[in-house]
């Protein structure tokens, strides 16, 4: 994408005068001169705007009840302005761009061990291969009571796993408990690590892979590993996949692009189009894709976003899976983050829209399922689900026609279905057992391939 610069106001006369140079009528050259005075007001208007705001930070610094700091309420005019673009509009201050930075890399420097809260206890749900946990022989199943001889014992999750967390390369002791032992000190020494953003299992007969989120540069290898784990499992064939991405809030657009392309054979998988058409961007799979006869469901959520729903919408588009749940967030707009060098933060601006292949934007609408199907009875949901369209000033989806979901579709979880059951995994496994399948992808409005 191209980077725009402002061009300081003396040189719109300068480019006037050269115009009429070259033969242009008075009149052009008149209306040239009026641009160029209305710019200068305008500028002018501007300038006066912002020494009111000069003035009243002097009055709060001087007035105000307690005392202020600069920074504070500049970053928050600064987030109020850009608020009124868009909801996903803002600046970003230098330490908190540094955060965001790792946190989209999804490492961190820890023990590689994911874990919950059981008992008053921390458990260890699964512990990273080759990450300094599973080295250390801390495997999934135990439980840590202790962190640096600081007992964890009912204690909140975030507080007990806080001093796990440190500078890679510092050691720490964590007390562990395995099943029919006695507890034992075990010395870790930290590491960054990559977090997982891919689990993956046999349900009844069919693959299953639910994706956590797209930031993970390494998500597409991670998810063709478990392509491959599944298909062993299975006895070296898969019958078909489920790809779960339920509450999935997106993340980068590199991985959202190669893992729709591992279940495509080239083509386009979304555009994104700016304001001017030198603005706009094609992304396409490459050729090959895998188990190209293999049924495949999507399931997506209201909070199912982004990058989730670039995948979702391309595979749908394509004809290439049947998507099941409920109509996924919207968030069809595509952000560019932009470094301050004179500050150390960053500008993060919205600067494209994303479009499925069959040229329908996501932006307010997101994507509808082929079948909708909800994840409890209805005196347990909110009809009225909050999404992109439900947040101040979020960017209008010029494709106005109705893309609510229609309430006497939706399938509903009997009143005897058991709490502990996944009644959308469960119509998941169903349609891609039955003919079911094939009926939704031939019922698709735009299938763009067969």
């Amino acid at each position: 994408m191209r980077i725009r610069h402002l061009i300081p106001a003396f040189w719109l006369g300068t480019l006037g005068m050269s115009a009429a140079v070259f033969g242009l009528p008075n009149s052009a050259f008149a209306a040239t001169e009026n641009e160029s005075a209305a710019k200068k007001t305008t500028d002018a208007e501007t300038y006066e705007k912002l020494q009111i705001f000069a003035d009243i930070m002097a009055i709060i610094k001087d007035e105000y009840v307690e005392d202020v700091e600069d920074q504070a309420l500049i970053d928050g005019a600064l987030n109020g302005a850009l608020s009124k673009l868009d909801p996903h509009s803002h600046y970003v201050a230098p330490v908190a761009f540094v955060e965001q930075q790792e946190a989209t890399k999804r490492e961190y420097g820890g023990l590689g061990i994911e874990v919950s809260s059981e008992g008053g206890l921390v458990k260890v749900n699964h512990a990273i291969e080759d990450g300094p946990a599973y080295e250390a022989g801390i495997k999934t199943g135990d439980f840590i009571t202790a962190v640096d001889g600081e007992k964890v014992r009912n204690k909140p999750l975030d507080e007990a796993v806080k001093g796990m967390r440190g500078l890679a390369g510092d050691p720490v002791t964590v007390t562990v408990l395995s099943p029919g032992s006695l507890p034992r000190d075990v010395v870790v020494v930290r590491q960054v690590v990559r977090g997982r953003a891919v689990r993956h299992r046999v349900e009844k007969g069919v693959g299953y892979i639910y994706l956590e989120t797209f930031n993970n540069s390494e998500l597409t290898s991670d998810i063709e590993r478990a392509l491959k784990s599944l298909e062993a499992e299975l006895g070296g064939t898969l019958p078909g996949l489920i790809i779960d991405m339920r509450g999935n809030r997106g993340g980068l657009l590199d991985q959202s692009v190669s893992v729709a392309g591992l279940f495509l054979d080239g083509g386009e998988v979304l555009s994104a189009r700016g304001r001017d058409a030198s603005d706009n961007q094609r992304y396409h799979a490459e050729p090959g894709e895998l188990y190209p006869d293999m049924p495949i469901v999507v399931l997506v959520s209201p909070g199912s976003a982004s990058a989730a729903e670039i995948v979702a919408g391309a595979l749908q588009d394509r004809g290439r899976a049947v998507v099941i749940g409920r109509r996924s967030f919207g968030k069809g707009s595509v952000q560019s983050v932009i470094p301050l060098p004179n500050d150390g933060g960053a500008l993060r601006l919205t600067t494209q829209r994303y479009y499925t292949p069959s040229g329908k934007s996501i932006q307010g609408r997101g994507i509808m399922p082929d079948m909708l199907v909800a994840a409890r009875e209805d005196s347990g949901e909110i009809r009225k689900r909050f999404r992109e369209d439900s947040l101040p000033n979020s960017l209008l989806n010029s494709d106005d026609t109705d893309y609510e979901e229609n309430y006497g579709d939706i399938l509903y979880p009997p009143e005897t279905w058991p709490e502990d059951e996944d009644y959308q995994l469960r119509k998941a496994i169903d349609v891609i057992k039955t003919s079911n399948y094939q009926r939704l992808l031939d019922a698709q409005k735009t299938p763009l391939e067969r």
